[in-house]
């Protein structure tokens, strides 16, 4: 039932709220800017189908702990550290805001459809330890509403 939920907010909700982000938005906190942001977005989902890893940065003693908090549908904490250790905005990769939000949606669709054809599938999560392709799913919900809230797309929530 939960992936359910996190399908269609990812299908029907993101669509929205990704529309009404502008290079106008600022940041409530951190440093990434809307294109970063979204950019940011492609990679988490390069990352749950296997493209890009990224080392683990919790212990393997920690890794249940931490993935049952991605898996909740709750606020994630702000200012999480990057898992690549550093404290830099990565250089952006697309011209424009809009061509991001494409490809974002994109990579979504293509994920989505990962899901369905391989439901096992494993990849790394660098705080979470390996997730299946569901428990990504899950993550990506509760991921892309941090970044909306950060946005001020989307109201706070508990």
């Amino acid at each position: 039932m939960e992936e359910l939920s996190a399908t269609s907010f990812l299908i029907e909700e993101a669509p929205v709220h990704l529309a009404e982000l502008t290079t106008e938005h600022s940041a409530a906190w951190g440093k990434m800017t809307p294109q970063h942001m979204v950019e940011h977005l492609i990679i988490t989902f390069k990352m749950s189908i296997g493209k890009i890893n990224i080392p683990f940065v919790t212990k393997e003693e920690d890794w249940p702990k931490t993935k049952a908090y991605l898996m909740k549908d709750s606020p994630m904490r702000r200012n999480i550290p990057s898992p690549v250790g550093n404290d830099e905005l990565q250089p952006l990769r697309f011209p424009d805001l809009e061509s991001a939000k494409a490809k974002l949606l994109e990579e979504r669709d293509f994920f989505l459809n990962f899901v369905k054809e391989q439901p096992d599938f494993v990849a790394n999560h660098p705080y979470g330890g390996p997730m299946k392709a569901q428990e990504w799913l899950l993550f990506h919900r509760k991921h892309f509403k941090h970044h909306f809230i950060q946005f001020g797309l989307i109201p706070d929530y508990e």
